[in-house]
């Protein structure tokens, strides 16, 4: 499996790093492991949050999607939900 290193997303301050295995998927990787510092797994403490930001970080680096992809579809959906709390 692949692996890249990423900024720790459970660290305020952006110090510490992480190694992040993956699959290409599609669209987007599919994350396997999340080792920090210390050589834990940390992954199950990621909000789906914190995982999409790493899954996007490395599908742009690698440019297995393009950086401006995923922003129109977030835009979109957003529009989407506001209409249908308009009504």
């Amino acid at each position: 499996m692949p692996d890249h290193y990423c900024i720790n997303p459970l660290d305020p301050y952006a110090d510490q790093e992480v190694l992040v295995t993956y699959e290409l998927g599609c669209p987007l990787v599919l994350i396997r492991s999340v080792l920090n510092e210390d050589g834990y797994n940390i992954l199950s403490e990621l909000s789906d949050e914190c995982v999409r930001i790493l899954q996007v970080e490395i599908s742009v680096y690698y440019e297995y999607i393009k950086p401006y992809e995923w922003a129109q579809d977030a835009i979109d959906t957003i529009n989407v939900i506001v209409a249908l709390r308009a009504t």
